[in-house]
């Protein structure tokens, strides 16, 4: 489904790259503004009252983030000019001037204009400047608050969530671009990310309550990236997730639809806001419309991506690509139940937000997880070499990010030191600790990815202690190419056998090839037995030469196993060939003795007969006739026994069904049998015939005596190169403490003198369930039977 189909044109593929571009553009565009406006220090939370805002103050407790100045004859609409306030207070951390905001102020006037009068009346203020805000604690007050430069770092402190998120989805998001352009979901998901990063670093750089009096360029860049930017990447999300589970190539319907799932949550915000516009008693109300508008839009692309998904995973046949869709699936529902759960819906319902800020970001990381996981192990876009890459800087950046934050927070509220010496100890260590991490990093999604390629003791050591784990001579060969797969972390290897002319066959394989394949010559003491195929992890992450020095290391000891395998199978093939040609044999004996021998002794024995009613009474000859026709009695007795004795007769007489539902009519009483069976049978070799029969008779007898059973059901019925002999009976079952007789192993030898397979089971409903397997081909050329005779 991901190798390289025709994809979308040149400029199908420009157009979302360009919207991508312009997105983060913008995204930083508003971000210097931010930075660049004079700031209270305070940052208003999406979804607005009507007559205030609720406000947040970075890197301040609620209890101790200022202390509300009440300025003598200040009413709570103060006047509008700016007031200075000398010896105001300087130490909140916002802003550079210091702040009199709290977390949690409920701000409804600046210099004395009320926010629900109207946005952007106020005149910008120089840094410096001190304004009187009209706030709603306990009860309404004015609080004084300089007005300073923006300070980024407790901005930053906050919001790291959400740009671990966003950054971690734009790097693999351009990555996967720059190496796919012609895989129609990678578009989609590069629209997706440059506007998650944009308004997330417009977010971050958040809009202070000031912003809100003054209006200008911050107010409109601001609400132009929070709400127009990021409705269109939830658009490109939808159309993610169309092309990401769309057949390859890509159908026109799909192609529509993604067009459609691009404008759609532009378009519903649009006509929401419009909507919402006679709904708001003023400016303020209406802000606050259209960003819960928003957030009711974003929770319904959510779902609805997250349900598409579903549906097309458990919608598609194809076991290889449901491999390949299970972990970003996977992924894209946790990081949609979580981001419900943490914020959307309370938002929506109770006005609520139970994540802290910036956990936002974090709850999304499953998603990005999804196709990490998804690009190591389903090559996922067949990039490996970028998986590899993204998964090491991506997991050094998370702990680097996720240790400075940590780090700086104990050198701050542990030693006490101020936030610039911790942040320069911390990036001193930071830097120190670069190199070795990636290097940890680098080997940890090595051995991941690559498996044991550079520890080849560790590699021949998994693949005796899986040989030594396999029961049965079958197994071996599977066994062996899976390990070789799993141990070099390859998505194919296989095992071509060599016959006595030179010529290969598969004998098994594992996977499936998506790169080239390499084949190493298998040899025991220096006769090629066979090859090793293994392939190429993807088609641009050939084998290297340490992966082929591992794999020719593995090549010696599989030699040794594949030829001890193929000793066992030749055994097993000779002796189904004697048995084969010893059934065969008593059937000829038995057709001679039966069609030859016997009727020339009947014959005698009539002649004789016939002569001794000539001969008077007081001849000599009499009692020499009497004698012939009696030894000729005791001959053709004996001919009959030996003709019993080397082949069922009903065999011949009735065919192997025939045979079995007389005899089960022999044995049937308390107990009803039901012999089913195609009648005639295709022509089976003697040897096979026999063991049907013999095992069907005897699972029947066992059974009679031991099952306790009313009802039993013996089938027999063709399968592909064999024919297939099942009994089921609904009595007690198997009794776990009781060891096989001799019934049960007459059974399982018989099928294995013909080289098949046998088995007994008790099903949870009870009872018995006897299967036997006969291969027709059991090597040669045999005689075969008619079935009717």
């Amino acid at each position: 489904m991901w190798r390289l189909w025709p994809g979308p044109s040149g400029r199908s593929r420009r157009i979302p790259a360009g919207v991508a571009i312009l997105l983060v553009v913008l995204g930083v565009v508003a971000t210097a503004a931010g930075l660049d406006t004079p700031s209270d220090g305070s940052v208003v939370p999406l979804g607005w009252h009507a007559d205030g805002v609720a406000v947040n103050v970075p890197g301040t407790p609620a209890d101790v983030a200022g202390t509300p100045v009440d300025v003598p004859g200040a009413p709570v609409n103060a006047p509008s000019t700016p007031v200075e306030l000398p010896g105001a207070p300087v130490s909140a951390p916002g802003a550079s001037g210091g702040v009199g905001l709290r977390t949690g102020d409920l701000v409804t006037g600046v210099a004395g204009h009320r926010l629900a009068d109207g946005l952007g009346v106020v005149p910008r203020p120089r840094p410096g400047t001190t304004l009187v805000y009209d706030v709603v604690r306990e009860r309404p007050t004015t609080v004084a608050v300089r007005v300073g430069r923006p300070d980024p770092y407790p901005l930053l402190m906050e919001g790291w969530g959400d740009l671990v998120f966003v950054l971690a989805l734009a790097g693999l998001a351009v990555a996967l671009y720059l190496r796919r352009p012609e895989e129609p979901a990678t578009a989609p998901l590069l629209v997706l990310a440059a506007g998650l990063l944009g308004s997330t670093l417009t977010v971050t750089a958040g809009l202070p309550v000031l912003a809100l009096a003054t209006g200008g360029a911050q107010l409109w860049l601001f609400h132009l990236n929070t709400i127009v930017a990021y409705s269109i990447s939830w658009g490109g999300l939808l159309a993610f997730t169309i092309a990401f589970t769309a057949p390859r190539p890509l159908p026109a319907r799909s192609r529509r639809a993604m067009a459609v799932a691009y404008a759609a949550p532009p378009a519903a915000m649009a006509l929401w806001s419009t909507l919402a516009a006679p709904l708001a008693p003023n400016a303020l109300g209406w802000l606050g419309l259209v960003h819960s508008g928003q957030t009711a839009v974003v929770a319904a692309v959510l779902v609805t991506s997250t349900v598409w998904g579903l549906a097309a995973y458990r919608r598609n046949p194809d076991p290889l690509v449901r491999a390949r869709m299970r972990w970003l699936v996977a992924g894209g529902a946790v990081a949609t139940l979580l981001s419900l759960a943490g914020w959307h819906l309370p938002e929506l319902l109770a006005a609520a937000r139970p994540l802290p800020p910036g956990a936002l970001g974090l709850s999304g990381l499953p998603f990005v997880a999804g196709i990490g996981v998804a690009l190591r192990r389903h090559r996922l876009f067949d990039i490996e070499r970028l998986a590899n890459r993204s998964l090491v800087y991506a997991s050094v950046v998370a702990i680097l990010v996720a240790g400075y934050a940590a780090v700086v927070a104990l050198l701050v509220s542990g030693l006490g030191l101020s936030q610039p010496v911790a942040a320069a100890l911390t990036a001193a260590g930071a830097a120190l600790a670069l190199a070795p991490l990636r290097a940890l990093a680098q080997s940890t999604v090595n051995r991941v990815m690559y498996g044991d390629r550079r520890d080849p003791s560790a590699a021949l050591t998994r693949l005796g202690t899986r040989l030594q784990a396999v029961l049965l001579p079958a197994d071996v060969l599977p066994a062996i190419v899976e390990t070789v797969a799993r141990s070099l972390r390859v998505p194919h290897a296989a095992i071509d056998l060599v016959d006595g002319s030179g010529a290969g066959h598969l004998a098994t394989q594992y996977g499936v090839p998506v790169g080239e394949v390499h084949v190493e010559p298998l040899r025991y003491h220096g006769t090629l037995i066979g090859h090793l195929r293994v392939s190429a992890r993807g088609s641009d992450d050939p084998l290297d030469p340490v992966d082929l020095g591992l794999i020719a290391s593995l090549a010696q000891q599989v030699g040794t196993a594949v030829q001890a395998v193929r000793l066992h199978d030749d055994l097993v093939r000779s002796r189904a060939e004697v048995v084969a040609s010893r059934e065969d044999e008593r059937r000829r004996l038995r057709r001679d003795l039966h069609d030859g021998l016997g009727p020339t002794l009947a014959a005698i024995r009539i002649k004789a007969g016939l002569a001794a009613r000539d001969v008077p009474p007081g001849s000599a000859a009499r009692p020499l006739l009497d004698e012939i026709s009696a030894e000729a009695a005791a001959s053709l007795t004996d001919v009959r026994r030996l003709v019993e004795a080397l082949r069922p007769p009903a065999l011949d007489e009735l065919g192997v069904v025939g045979a079995i539902r007389a005899r089960a009519a022999a044995l049937s009483g308390a107990m009803s049998i039901e012999v089913v069976g195609a009648e005639p049978l295709p022509a089976l070799p003697a040897a096979v015939e026999t063991a049907a029969y013999r095992i069907a008779v005897e699972a029947i007898t066992n059974a009679v005596r031991h099952s306790e059973a009313t009802h039993c059901t013996a089938t027999v019925t063709p399968s592909d190169g064999g024919v297939e002999v099942t009994v089921r009976d609904n009595g007690r079952g198997l009794d776990p403490d009781r060891t096989a007789g001799v019934g049960i192993r007459s059974m399982r030898e018989r099928a294995a003198e013909v080289g098949g397979a046998w088995s007994m089971r008790s099903p949870p409903g009870g009872g018995t369930h006897i299967r036997a397997f006969l291969p027709t081909s059991l090597g040669g050329d045999h005689d075969q039977a008619d079935p009717r005779r």
